[in-house]
């Protein structure tokens, strides 16, 4: 195992209420209750980043910074495991016949979430490996702050200021404030309510095109997580990587300051180009995009990322084009389009390819 120096993202996951969970519950289905939830979470971290350790309630994890080529996709990482764990208590608390204090008590548990960017070094010692550094230091002091004091937030997502601007990021509404520690100093940090984001995505409009109604349905197989898998096939820079060249997409509008609904890219194909715009956004599951040219709208495409047993990610791209024509003329211009003149299939296989090499570079495999 190398000593030296690494850059990249450092992450705590910590389950917020559990010390007075315990105390007020019977410890036995307590301790299987949070079990059950850092199974999850680990679950969930695990490939795409690194489990450095266990630590009672939480769970570190860490990755190179090009694993999150662009920190909103590690926001999305954040996010999609906050909806995760939510969706987790309601199954247990549905599961359970089982009356005691803890089982009732179940939901009073919550998650926090402290990012940071920073420089690490993983080092052994009598077998035993251990991550050690000054902003290893610092995202463990993070976890004790006035952020529940100054908002009333009992679920949250800080983020160092250090993190925000190592890719340019912007929070949209998030909440600044700054923190003092002793020999680590001030450090700036922005927080996102995660009980309003739950809210948000769980209410927002649901556009989700099945196979059966499309003109286009593929599928591939990728060797690389979701979080992975997602990145290669929305990121408008590794999407010129794979495409043939036949069209150059670039980045447009970002009204949340990220990806989302509403965000749009460009493509440009000789002299034309078209914008994608999101109308339904879940992150490491499916998105949809209309597609406009000339502000017309030509197609809408449903991206469905399908998480597979061996780790990988099996992609669902299914398409429908707008155009009033038969079905069978649609279908049969789409698949001449995109198959023959373009050969999107052996793209996507290119995409996948790539995606893996990366990957596999980053884990030092």
């Amino acid at each position: 195992m190398s000593t030296s120096t690494q850059h990249g993202y450092l992450v705590i996951a910590d389950i917020s209420g559990y010390t007075s969970f315990v105390a007020k519950t019977e410890l036995e289905h307590s301790h299987e209750i949070l079990s059950e939830l850092l199974e999850l979470l680990v679950g969930r971290f695990q490939p795409t980043m690194t489990i450095s350790k266990l630590e009672g309630d939480a769970v570190f994890a860490y990755a190179p910074e090009i694993v999150f080529a662009r920190g909103e996709t590690l926001i999305d990482f954040i996010e999609s495991m906050y909806l995760a764990f939510r969706d987790k208590q309601l199954s247990m608390k549905r599961a359970t016949t089982c009356t005691c204090s803890a089982c009732r008590n179940l939901s009073s548990l919550d998650l926090k979430f402290f990012l940071h960017c920073g420089d690490y070094i993983q080092q052994t010692i009598a077998d035993i490996k251990e991550m050690v550094g000054t902003d290893v230091n610092l995202i463990h002091r993070l976890t004790k702050n006035h952020v529940t004091q100054a908002t009333g937030w009992g679920a949250y997502m800080m983020v160092t200021e250090q993190c925000q601007n190592h890719n340019g990021l912007i929070l949209a509404d998030a909440h600044a404030q700054t923190e003092e520690y002793e020999t680590l100093g001030t450090v700036r940090t922005f927080s996102v309510n995660l009980h309003r984001r739950h809210k948000e995505i769980t209410e927002a409009r649901r556009i989700l095109l099945e196979e059966k109604d499309a003109d286009l349905a593929l599928q591939i197989d990728f060797p690389t997580p979701p979080a992975v898998t997602w990145e290669w096939i929305h990121n408008p820079e590794k999407r010129n990587l794979w495409n043939g060249g036949h069209v150059t997409w670039s980045t447009g509008e970002r009204p949340q300051g990220r990806p989302g609904v509403g965000s749009s890219n460009h493509c440009a194909h000789g002299k034309s180009i078209s914008t994608e715009v999101m109308v339904d956004w879940h992150p490491f599951d499916y998105y949809t995009a209309h597609s406009f040219d000339k502000g017309k709208h030509t197609f809408t495409e449903t991206m469905r990322f399908e998480a597979l047993p061996n780790g990988g990610t099996r992609v669902h791209d299914v398409v429908r084009v707008h155009m009033p024509i038969p079905r069978f003329i649609r279908r049969a211009v789409l698949k001449f389009v995109l198959l023959t003149q373009h050969h999107y299939d052996k793209a996507m296989a290119r995409a996948a390819q790539l995606a893996d090499e990366e990957f596999t570079r980053t884990r030092g495999e």
